[in-house]
């Protein structure tokens, strides 16, 4: 990272300016905090970090090159609405900064890049923002960029310093979300905005999740899963409910430009796909033919407008804005 890059970083504890000391450490002039560096990658998490954020970074890690195609994020199905959210960031000016926290592999981030804007790539594994760096090496994006490894309930990033902050299928990963928010909200400009994009519904966790777990207990009864074989953030997780979300942004102060209701019939089709495939080598994965996926998000574009139905999606992406 570029001496020229530093400003958009601070210390996660007391947002303190950062100094290089060495090659492998950085230090905070306030509070005099230290930290290391790993392959020129500042690695700015708190002293004490969770085990239940431990053991997220160790699973995202392992799976660091890998887990996109198992997510199918470049399936329609999925990508769809990612080209949804990123509109929103299809009018800032050239040198506009977003912090992507959670951003595991980088594909966000390169879109991003393509409109001119520094992009801050941020996630809680080290391994998922090597790969993040790799991919940003590989299509020649790596300018104007600073990756950082870091903790997405204590930012590091100076107050009022984002135009933008964009988390993608993560918020449920973390312990605290409200942290999230007030964290983000604090390192937002005014007017700045703020992207949740893919987050779990809550209804499917207490009425789908269950069954599909008795399945796999039944079709695996002497199957363990071990610690970091697995999300521990999936495994946890009860999604959000919509007065979730309006509680967070109430919380913080923030307003909300808009809450998009995704995938209906095809949550189901999306996940029993990602079973079939968790059961798969990578180079054996099997997907649906592109015709039948565009089908069904027409489909689901059409239960969205039903009352009483829309409100069971089975994700939620969420757009505010600072006052």
């Amino acid at each position: 990272m570029s001496d020229d890059l530093m400003p958009f970083l601070a210390c996660p504890l007391c947002k303190g300016s950062l100094k290089r000391v060495g090659v492998n450490q950085m230090e905070c002039l306030s509070c005099k905090a230290t930290y290391p560096v790993d392959d020129g990658i500042p690695i700015l998490l708190p002293p004490q970090l969770e085990e239940f954020k431990i053991l997220e970074a160790k699973f995202h890690s392992n799976n660091a090159d890998y887990f996109a195609e198992r997510a199918h994020r470049f399936s329609y199905r999925v990508s769809r609405y990612h080209d949804d959210y990123l509109v929103c960031f299809g009018n800032y000016q050239e040198g506009a900064v977003v912090l992507v926290v959670g951003g595991g592999g980088g594909l966000e981030a390169c879109r991003l890049k393509n409109m001119g804007i520094t992009v801050i790539e941020s996630d809680v594994a080290v391994g998922m923002v090597k790969r993040a760096r790799r991919r940003a090496f590989d299509n020649g994006q790596n300018a104007h960029t600073v990756f950082v490894v870091c903790d997405a309930e204590q930012l590091p990033c100076p107050d009022n310093s984002l135009d933008a902050v964009l988390i993608v299928a993560a918020l449920h990963h973390l312990p605290s979300p409200g942290s999230f928010f007030a964290a983000a909200n604090r390192a937002l400009k005014p007017g700045g905005q703020l992207v949740i994009g893919f987050e779990p519904n809550r209804w499917p966790y207490y009425t789908v999740m269950p069954v599909m777990r008795f399945l796999s207990r039944m079709l695996h009864p002497n199957r363990n899963i071990n610690p970091g074989e697995t999300s521990i953030g999936d495994m946890e997780t009860k999604g959000f409910a919509e007065a979730d979300f309006e509680h967070f942004l109430r919380a913080e102060g923030l307003k909300k430009v808009s809450l998009q209701r995704i995938w209906y019939l095809g949550g189901f089709v999306h996940y029993v796909v990602l079973y079939i495939n968790s059961k798969r080598p990578a180079e054996r994965m099997i997907d649906l033919p592109i015709t039948l996926q565009r089908a069904l998000v027409a489909f689901d574009d059409f239960l969205s407008r039903v009352p009483l139905l829309r409100k069971f999606c089975w994700h939620w992406t969420l757009v505010a804005q600072r006052s």
